[in-house]
């Protein structure tokens, strides 16, 4: 059932709802009347709330685990919550001016920044914490080398002005001398530095076709395979922290149910999730079965944009559905702030 096909919800119904998932998200047990009577200031018994919240389980708000047992939100019952909170003012969680220095300091290098970032939200959220990107394909070259390996085999060292350095091992048939292999590297850094990755990868037959040793299979072998050698690998384009942050929660400290969402924190899986289900220009969250993936049914994504003149992507947590969306938002646009300053 979609937000849109659920029957409204008139005041008291709307307030007993925020409420119950404000205690839900503290507390991790089922929510009771009598808990929401005691405290919250809703000037009614605690019969009118049992017949509120029946009524909101009714309309797909909440559901239950036992019969005589209390309350918790369901899928659309935590979107009516999130979409709710997002128009109202709450204290802003403050960082640390050590892990913003911390951050700061490490500036010099997108991709050290990045990886910190991710691991640095998750202790501090403790939640899985992810950042992904877009345009690294925009990375300007600085530095190339050849470097000879043992029998006929070359590595390729590529620098790039966000910090990442990409090694690859070329296989050949021939070969090479030493004198060859420089002249060769002397070359590349004469037409590719200062190029951006795209701009490489469209021109370099151009830029190299009046050479000599244009034809000699070493250059062919960089320009017929230049989208994989010229380009960033997918896992460079992830920054993710450790799984184990989520044991700490109680509806993953069964080994079991942990296991059951690992595949889904997997770097190639959550680059494509990311791409497929968060655009790219706004914050946004998913909760349970807004994912599209059962190994997603329990969890909730949260997320911010962040953007710079290199590159721009999102920053978010993954942590069970009862997460605490709003101090988590705040620490987002936070961390958002400092990764934008610091590009």
């Amino acid at each position: 059932m979609s937000l849109a096909n659920i029957p409204n919800l008139n005041d008291r119904e709307a307030a007993v709802l925020t409420s119950l998932i404000d205690g839900y998200i503290q507390s991790g047990s089922p929510i009771s009347s009598t808990f929401l009577s005691k405290k919250y200031n809703f000037n009614v018994s605690s019969a009118t709330i049992r017949s509120v919240m029946s009524t909101l389980e009714d309309k797909g708000y909440l559901t239950h685990l036992h019969t005589s047992g209390g309350r918790l939100p369901t899928d659309i019952g935590y979107r009516f919550y999130v979409n709710t909170i997002k128009n109202l003012s709450v204290p802003k969680k403050i960082l640390s001016k050590d892990l913003e220095q911390e951050l700061l300091t490490i500036s010099n290098n997108v991709d050290e920044l990045l990886n910190a970032t991710a691991l640095m939200l998750s202790k501090v959220s403790n939640m899985f914490g992810v950042v992904t990107i877009n345009g690294y394909q925009n990375s300007i070259l600085t530095d190339i080398e050849l470097v000879p390996i043992q029998g006929d085999r070359v590595m390729l060292v590529l620098a790039l002005d966000t910090g990442i350095v990409k090694s690859i091992v070329l296989n050949l048939d021939i070969r090479l001398k030493t004198k060859f292999i420089n002249k060769t590297t002397q070359l590349l850094k004469d037409r590719l530095i200062n190029l951006s990755l795209k701009e490489i990868q469209n021109s370099i037959i151009n830029r190299l076709n009046d050479v000599e040793i244009y034809t000699h299979e070493l250059v062919q072998v960089l320009i017929n395979d230049r989208s994989n050698y010229f380009s960033i690998d997918s896992n460079n384009c992830i920054y993710t922290s450790s799984a184990d942050v989520l044991l700490d929660q109680p509806e993953f400290n069964n080994v079991v149910d942990y296991k059951k969402i690992l595949p889904a924190l997997d770097k190639d899986f959550l680059i494509k999730h990311f791409k497929t289900n968060f655009s790219l220009g706004s914050e946004s969250t998913l909760i349970g079965k807004e994912n599209g993936d059962i190994r997603l049914n329990e969890c909730a994504i949260i997320t911010t944009y962040f953007e710079s003149g290199i590159i721009s992507g999102k920053i978010g947590v993954v942590g069970p559905k009862r997460i605490p969306y709003q101090s988590l938002q705040s620490i987002l646009e936070q961390f958002t702030e400092i990764v934008e300053s610091a590009i």
